[in-house]
């Protein structure tokens, strides 16, 4: 898979050391699907389901506008080095970017790794904040090999109705390191 999620080694070092204290640590539950009867049930957590979504979003740029599309507000708003400083509102923003790259993806596909992931779960399961360090490999213009990484900061809404419900981004905020 393109995309690696790294978890960061000092969060395991404190949930073992709690244990050693004898704290009760919490542990999330499984990802996948569970069986009762005939019905399917999802198990799959919020915090999955948010991360999934900026998965499918990352992957998307800048080749898939459609998926871009589905998974930002059209009102989205974000920092980011291309606004130069400025907030940059709406999806006519970074559409720029996908016709500037003619919705072709790069010959060679970057390789996208989300270190230190944070996801927290707002507004009684109807919003979320995803924080995260981006790696990026990727071959520059004259063929070498580069990793650019930044820190990202992603607001998420759970917008549409019964089961077309979909973590929607409202905001980001990308920092180059």
């Amino acid at each position: 898979d393109w995309m690696t999620y790294t978890k960061c080694g000092k969060m395991l070092r404190s949930r073992v050391a709690a244990m050693a204290a004898g704290a009760v640590v919490r542990s999330r539950p499984l990802a996948g699907r569970m069986q009762l009867g005939s019905r399917s049930i999802s198990t799959k957590s919020k915090e999955e389901e948010v991360q999934a979504a900026t998965h499918a979003l990352l992957k998307s740029v800048p080749g898939d506008w459609m998926t871009y599309t589905k998974y930002c507000d059209e009102n989205i708003t974000c920092f980011e080095p291309e606004a130069v400083g400025y907030i940059a509102k709406g999806l006519p923003f970074h559409k720029f970017y996908f016709d500037l790259f003619g919705g072709k993806p790069p010959a060679v596909s970057p390789n996208t790794s989300l270190c230190d992931v944070d996801v927290r779960i707002l507004a009684g399961g109807k919003s979320a904040v995803m924080v995260y360090t981006r790696l990026v490999q990727k071959v520059d213009a004259d063929g070498n090999p580069v990793t650019v990484k930044s820190n990202e900061t992603r607001v998420f809404e759970l917008q549409g109705e019964n089961e077309a419900k979909t973590w929607v981004c409202v905001h980001f905020h990308r920092t180059p390191l």
